[in-house]
């Protein structure tokens, strides 16, 4: 099917929301006697956090007059919600795509594909949401304890809403990359190849400027750097019209890969 297609909703397609919150539902069910999986999701970033924005920032000079660890604090907020999506948008629900059968099982009951796409959507979502609040609840104590502060303007008031978006952006991204990924030794190239760039090459350590300026162009396609550009802007005060560039793109990339997503797990579902 041509992607043209892949990017166009029909009216009948459209899910609703009522069916979606199912899904949602029986992932609160399936996860109650697992919660400790999701709690271990917010671990990470915090562990970088410390490790090297308190541990090797206190050896690293001011980036653009800022600390280091506020510079980095809200890369690894991005950097979560990217892992957060990877773990549960596309691991998560490969296996029950290719190995568990869930979805065949539910397309049973009047659920449709957009209904099961969505759900899962807004189940990764809600994840996002909690370690996104939670790290900046913890990031703004650890500045008023510790110090120097890490959230730096008003602004960072934004940045949980903003999170919410970056999750819910690359949670669709995922959700897409699930449908083209056949094989479980496939993994190894997402990660090796598109996850663990990004992480490092994203402008969450240090400034993309530092990297050839050839290179700039490659930035603008990366969603990670996206994501860490709105962030940092908003917990650093540093707000200016290019915002809305990251903010348009991630919006924009997670619309499409939702749809094209969802058109893609209909082939694979209904035979």
């Amino acid at each position: 099917m041509p992607w043209p297609e892949l990017l166009t909703m029909r009216r009948d397609e459209v899910p609703s929301l009522r069916r979606a919150l199912r899904m949602v539902q029986r992932s609160l069910m399936v996860y109650r006697h697992s919660w400790m999986v999701i709690v271990s999701g917010f671990f990470e970033p915090l562990f970088y956090l410390l490790s090297v924005g308190v541990g090797l920032g206190g050896m690293v000079s001011d980036v653009g007059g800022i600390s280091y660890t506020a510079f980095i604090a809200p890369g690894l907020l991005a950097s979560s919600c990217m892992n957060g999506a990877v773990s549960d948008g596309f691991f998560n629900i490969w296996f029950k795509l290719h190995y568990q059968k869930t979805y065949d099982g539910i397309l049973a009951t009047p659920m449709r594909v957009s209904d099961v796409a969505l759900g899962e959507l807004l189940w990764a979502l809600m994840r996002g949401s909690i370690y996104a609040t939670t790290f900046l609840v913890l990031v703004a104590v650890m500045g008023e304890v510790w110090g120097p502060p890490v959230l730096l303007s008003p602004t960072a008031l934004l940045a949980a809403p903003a999170a919410i978006i970056v999750a819910a952006s690359f949670s669709a991204m995922a959700l897409l990359l699930t449908t083209l990924v056949s094989r479980r030794e496939q993994f190894d190239y997402v990660m090796g190849l598109l996850v663990m760039p990004m992480f490092l090459f994203s402008g969450i350590f240090f400034p993309v400027s530092q990297m050839p300026s050839a290179l700039w162009w490659v930035f603008q396609l990366v969603p990670l750097y996206h994501a860490v550009e709105l962030l940092r802007g908003l917990t650093t005060g540093h707000v200016a019209p290019v915002l809305l560039w990251h903010l348009t793109f991630l919006l924009l990339g997670g619309a499409a890969a939702f749809v094209a997503a969802m058109r893609r797990l209909d082939r694979t579902l209904i035979k």
